[in-house]
């Protein structure tokens, strides 16, 4: 399993390819290699998210049930 840390390094890789493609073609929008590269950051981005948002509810769930929501409401 790849950790948080490991995640940003490939993120900020994949960013540096996806610009640097861009920078070569007028459209970016429409070549499929610029398109590909930036469907290869947002989907490590939501990997990122979710890996984030899992840690989060583990500390939530360790918490009593009335003090989880307590937190959920204000």
């Amino acid at each position: 399993m790849v950790t948080l840390d490991q995640l940003q390094t490939y993120i900020e890789k994949a960013k540096t390819e996806f610009n640097a493609t861009t920078k070569l073609v007028k459209d970016s929008r429409n070549d499929p290699v610029a398109r590909q590269k930036l469907k290869k950051v947002k989907r490590l981005e939501r990997k990122a998210a979710k890996l984030t948002a899992t840690a989060k509810m583990a500390e939530e769930k360790k918490k009593p049930k009335k003090e989880r929501k307590a937190t959920a409401e204000g």
